[in-house]
């Protein structure tokens, strides 16, 4: 019984408890578009159209449900079981998804897939946008959805099929043998990388019609690094990786190497908006013991440390979810001397700054997403601006809950 009780995990305290309140509260129990049930609300703004069109995807929702098992691991989430439990039938209904359309294996989409007026299945976020202005939302599956979903699968030891497909399936889409380059990666990495592409598709000429935003598979650095970390879970415990996915990773290590290097973190990643997102996307690698990327800590360390002071020094941009990154990624990252004044200092001034970012009302709490979470580039017309409340409120949530 004393065994017991030493094991138990202790409450959330009361601010960190609001903000899990809110994410629960906040999570699709019902939905005229059923895919959206059991993920959460986000919010793009579509600057070519200039709307902000409430939408769902599984991305955030496999990003929000990752956070929440880190916290869980540490302390008493009440409810999280049915949470999970709901999220969880939506991801596997993305996979069940991409068996029905015979998409590359182990891959799945950022939109769910749904049936347009003529009777056409599509991925898209709403039938009603596809139909009038929204066509070209026709979307392939990608490998940094489906990065998420193998953690997921990974850590919830579901999906051995998916885990092994997606391994598969990134041999034959990387940055080798092409005709075509995508215009953003020009300004940063040099043609034939070999690392891994984006989309789980051909791209023109080969295939028509063509799903990829843009037309022309992209290289991204961070995608690069979440492809990483699951390589790294694979390779370290389930199995060796097969030689074209093995040349790929190192390829890919190279890549994010020279990029640290060369400083081109502002440059590299088509589909993320902020420096901060590559240096989280390296804390995940590094914390899944990718040995490619251990001897760049310091200098993402580094980097991330300085980002963090000018952020204190300029508190009127109120940037709150890059706040929430870095901490994580200082709390992941950690400098030899973790006892260090200066380091703890900084810890403590962040975790100050965050928590007046964040919103309480009497039930809950929640951190504004004023800032995007990630976006993008697509067709030479769109910039896609991603935030969510619940992404953002959980980010807060981990932040504030790391040792």
């Amino acid at each position: 019984m004393l065994s017991l009780l030493l094991q138990a995990k202790p409450p959330l305290p009361p601010l960190e408890l609001k903000l899990y309140r809110f994410i629960q509260q906040t999570q699709y129990q019902d939905h005229p578009i059923k895919r959206y049930i059991g993920t959460w609300p986000s919010y793009p703004k579509y600057s070519g159209v200039r709307k902000e069109i409430p939408e769902s995807n599984v991305f955030m929702t496999l990003q929000t449900i990752l956070l929440l098992d880190d916290v869980n691991r540490h302390y008493a989430l009440p409810g999280f079981d049915a949470l999970t439990s709901l999220a969880n039938a939506q991801i596997l209904a993305y996979v069940a998804d991409g068996h029905r359309t015979h998409e590359p294996a182990g891959t799945i989409a950022f939109w769910p897939l749904l049936q347009s007026d003529e009777g056409e299945w599509i991925r898209s976020f709403d039938i009603q946008w596809y139909n009038t202005s929204m066509r070209i939302l026709n979307i392939a599956n990608d490998f940094d959805t489906s990065s998420q979903a193998f953690a997921w699968f990974y850590r919830t030891r579901q999906q051995p099929q998916f885990m092994d497909g997606f391994i598969q399936s990134l041999g034959r889409y990387r940055d080798l043998n092409r005709s075509l380059e995508h215009p953003l990666n020009t300004h940063w990495k040099a043609p034939e990388s070999g690392a891994f592409m984006t989309w789980a598709e051909e791209e023109l000429p080969h295939k028509d019609p063509n799903r990829i935003m843009d037309l022309i598979n992209d290289v991204d650095c961070v995608v690069n690094l979440n492809i990483l970390t699951d390589l790294s879970l694979y390779e370290n415990t389930m199995a060796p990786l097969p030689k074209m996915v093995k040349e790929g990773k190192q390829k890919s290590c190279e890549l994010i190497h020279n990029v640290l290097i060369k400083a081109q973190e502002h440059q590299c990643a088509t589909w993320y908006t902020r420096p901060s997102h590559l240096y989280l996307a390296f804390a995940k690698a590094y914390e899944a013991d990718t040995y490619c990327v251990q001897s760049d800590k310091d200098i993402v360390l580094k980097r991330a440390q300085k980002r963090a002071r000018y952020l204190l020094k300029h508190p009127r941009m109120e940037a709150y979810t890059e706040i929430a990154e870095h901490l994580i990624i200082l709390k992941t990252l950690k400098p030899p001397n973790q006892r260090s004044l200066l380091y703890q200092y900084l810890i403590q001034d962040l975790v100050k700054m965050l928590k007046k970012g964040i919103v309480q009302r009497e039930d809950y709490a929640y951190l504004p997403s004023k800032h995007s979470l990630f976006g993008g580039e697509a067709f030479g017309l769109f910039h896609f601006d991603w935030y969510g409340r619940a992404n953002a409120t959980a980010l807060a949530l981990k932040a504030i809950s790391m040792k």
